[in-house]
């Protein structure tokens, strides 16, 4: 185990607050397991195969250990953040594969006697006023000299990406989340750090994903960007 690594919590594995319920550990677990598959790449990018290997084996044990209530109360109380005669709690809930995903998801909830994180689902399209649009994150109004601005676009630097970001009204935490990119990359790549940002092939995936994020056109965004990244990384 690599030594970044062994000085990790299961939360920080999971990257989950202390204080979080059965619900948010299941969906950070899936991201996790999601981002470090064998077909990620993040795993060529970021880990050797052992290394990935390793992670993974964390992420599964941080999960079994964080989503068993017996297990956890003993984690909890050797990493310090709870007595050692303080009541455990209540994750215990009936097999899921019994109920429908929204039911399972409700009994979840219904057993946690801690915090649990409640998500607000935007308003439907049909409910939003005219002139305005949503995103993930977000609902924005439409800006006719943008969206002009989008249709036309041909080529596009990092500097477009961002206006299109804050024009979306998405935030940076929010797309680095979405994404599963460090806002270290997302900066270099919205400010032109051309040296600082990955050979094409993970960029261009970077830049995919932003463009699902904020609801553009995938493709046209996209090979716009391309054009500029490979212009600036030959030279011309």
């Amino acid at each position: 185990m690599s030594e970044r690594q062994a000085n990790q919590t299961f939360y920080e594995i999971l990257e989950v607050p202390h204080s979080a319920g059965p619900t948010e550990i299941y969906n950070a677990y899936q991201r996790a397991r999601t981002t470090y598959s064998p077909t990620s790449p993040a795993l060529y990018s970021m880990f050797s195969p052992e290394e990935a290997q390793e992670l993974l084996a964390l992420i599964e044990e941080a999960y079994q250990t964080l989503s068993h209530q017996a297990k956890r109360k003993e984690y909890d109380i050797r990493l310090g953040l709870k007595p050692a005669g303080a009541p455990p709690r209540s994750t215990a809930v009936e097999p899921a594969q019994k109920y429908s995903a929204q039911e399972a998801k409700k009994r979840i909830d219904e057993n946690w006697v801690g915090p649990v994180k409640v998500l607000r689902p935007l308003a439907k399209a049909e409910d939003l006023p005219q002139g305005f649009a949503r995103t993930k994150f977000s609902v924005y109004e439409i800006n006719p000299d943008l969206e002009k601005e989008i249709e036309a676009v041909e080529e596009c630097d990092g500097a477009f990406l961002q206006k299109m970001r804050m024009y979306r009204g998405v935030s940076l935490e929010q797309l680095a989340e979405e994404i599963r990119v460090t806002k270290t990359t997302l900066n270099a790549l919205e400010g032109n750090d051309i040296e600082a940002l990955p050979v094409p092939v993970f960029t261009r995936g970077f830049v995919v994903g932003m463009t699902r994020a904020l609801g553009l056109d995938e493709k046209k965004i996209t090979d716009a960007y391309m054009k500029f990244f490979k212009a600036k990384k030959s030279g011309k």
